[in-house]
């Protein structure tokens, strides 16, 4: 989403970015579709002995990276009108705004191994040199109804502000008719996503109503030993279950141009991002029955909470002969998650903040 604020301002404000490594706007551009011009933006990154920790995995020392920015940003807000992390909470000098994805706590509690866990948080804190609850002060945008709803639960933001990310339109793609019975299972390589899962439900559907389906797991290898795990059960299952690793953003909207269906088995995805991207792009997605994907998806039917269920909704879409209609009503919901509605939204929202 940072990426996509950035495109949002330059060249209408005086834009910099801090971050723990660089970034070049010329990839940025190509991976996620934006036109950020190398000009327009100020980059600044923290001092050199932190830089290696912008190598790690995502999900690595995230509260100690986050705190070391924050670390450095703090004495810099006098320099600027307005401070945005596209990161979650942010313990900002003074209110700016944040982006926050998941319900959780401005000081969550361990979840294991706790004290280790309460040293390391402590330890990070003392590197921030603030409070937490500073964070409370900013403006708080969200990704879905569902992140709202857990944040007004835990009670300490008041009126979060639901801002839908950006999905890119990926073109008409084929129409159903010509397009393979391929389930498309697209994101990070991660075991948060549960593609084993998704992997067993579409086994089961080649067993019953669709013997020639496909599963093409789309994404990036983030976790090196899930990848491992994921790639050794395709070998024992067969080659209908293939893998494309990083691809291009012209790449994917052609295998989405050409899938009839995506499985997407994550519990509690804030939003779906990919679930969006697969119904704009007239794929019949079924998703796990939590999170942000009713909201994506708008509709009961393709919706899940075990792989029986899955299996049975696959198969009233496909013995109903309903996969044309959905994916045209799909692809008309998932519109009203644009790029163009991000931009403008987003650029009103920070215009408020400014007022204030």
């Amino acid at each position: 989403m940072a990426a996509w604020m950035v495109h949002a301002l330059a060249g209408h404000h005086d834009v910099s970015t801090l971050t723990l490594g660089d970034w070049s706007p010329a990839e940025t551009n190509a991976f996620y579709g934006t036109a950020i011009a190398p000009t327009a933006v100020h980059r600044e990154v923290v001092p050199a002995p932190y830089r290696w920790l912008s190598g790690l995995p995502d999900d690595y020392l995230t509260r100690l990276r986050m705190c070391l920015v924050l670390h450095d940003a703090r004495p810099r807000a006098a320099q600027y009108d307005l401070m945005i992390s596209g990161d979650n909470f942010a313990a900002f000098a003074k209110p700016g705004i944040q982006y926050v994805y998941f319900p959780a706590r401005l000081q969550p509690p361990a979840a294991r191994w706790k004290l280790i866990v309460d040293v390391y948080f402590a330890l990070c804190d003392r590197l921030l040199g603030a409070p937490w609850t500073d964070a409370a002060r900013n403006t708080t945008l969200v990704t879905s109804q569902w992140t709202a709803a857990g944040l007004r639960r835990l009670g300490q933001v008041s009126n979060p502000i639901v801002l839908y990310p950006p999905v890119l339109d990926p073109g008409p793609g084929l129409p159903w008719q010509d397009r393979d019975d391929s389930f498309l299972c697209v994101g990070r390589f991660h075991y948060s996503k549960r593609i084993e899962t998704s992997i067993a439900i579409v086994k089961m559907i080649r067993d019953t109503v669709l013997p020639e389906a496909r599963l093409i797991i789309v994404g990036s290898a983030v976790d090196p030993a899930y990848t491992a795990r994921l790639r050794s059960i395709a070998v024992r299952e067969g080659d209908w279950i293939q893998f494309r690793e990083d691809l291009s953003r012209e790449a994917l909207n052609a295998l989405m141009g050409r899938s009839r269906y995506g499985i997407q088995a994550m519990e509690g995805e804030h939003f779906g991002m990919a679930t969006a991207e697969m119904a704009r792009a007239g794929c019949v997605v079924f998703a796990h029955n939590s999170g942000g994907s009713p909201e994506v998806l708008n509709q009961p039917s393709l919706l899940w909470r075990t792989a029986e269920e899955a299996i049975g909704g696959i198969d009233a879409v496909v013995a109903g002969k309903r996969g044309e209609q959905l994916s045209a009503q799909l692809r008309q919901h998932a519109a009203r998650f644009s790029a163009e509605t991000f931009v403008e939204r987003f650029r009103s929202i920070v215009s408020d903040a400014q007022v204030s």
